[in-house]
């Protein structure tokens, strides 16, 4: 009989804790549903900043926008644009190591290198009419970089971002070397090695 007493108070107690207390139970799926709830949020702000975005060779990103435009009724050339931004001589700013140099009116591009790209944003520079910023690549610790294009908020006209690499590497390289990817820049590459 003492057996069966004892096991009957615990028994008693573990109902009171478990059943019959309702605040006690509360507690606990609050507590599960906030840990959930947190968890969740987590990993959905890990997953929005790890964008992994398209990153195409200029050339075949030209000649894929004038396949495109060929069936277009627009007076406006996207392809030509690019084209004039990366080969043409135009008014530009230029951004190495803290200084700046900015040669004609209202500058359409910006070059600068992986190591003066945290600067930018504290820059005095004519960001006004920038459309593309060309990031020069220098050797395998700048490939291993990363690019954080939260710095480039202020630039209200950037549309592309064109690294030239001075070694060989692909687009899905390039691709993993952006943070805080926007879907408004369009980013392509040229490999460039000098002689």
């Amino acid at each position: 009989m003492k057996k069966n007493a004892t096991n009957l108070i615990v028994d008693t107690l573990i109902n009171y804790i478990s059943i019959q207390n309702p605040l006690f139970m509360d507690t606990k799926r609050i507590i599960f549903i906030s840990i959930f709830s947190l968890f969740g949020l987590f990993v959905s702000a890990q997953s929005s900043n790890t964008i992994i975005p398209q990153v195409l060779e200029v050339n075949a990103y030209i000649s894929s926008l004038k396949t495109i435009e060929q069936n277009s009724n627009s007076s406006f050339s996207n392809s030509q644009n690019i084209e004039n931004l990366v080969s043409k001589l135009q008014s530009s700013v230029y951004f190495n190591s803290g200084g700046v140099k900015t040669f004609g009116e209202n500058p359409k591009n910006l070059y600068t290198d992986i190591d003066s790209l945290n600067g930018i944003s504290s820059a005095n520079l004519l960001k006004n009419n920038i459309e593309i910023v060309i990031i020069n690549i220098r050797n395998t610790t700048d490939l291993n970089s990363k690019i954080d294009l939260a710095v480039f908020s202020d630039f209200y006209k950037l549309k592309y971002i064109y690294i030239v690499s001075n070694i060989d590497t692909t687009g899905q390289t390039i691709a993993k070397m952006f943070i805080n990817y926007d879907e408004q820049y369009t980013i392509f590459y040229k490999i460039e090695k000098g002689e």
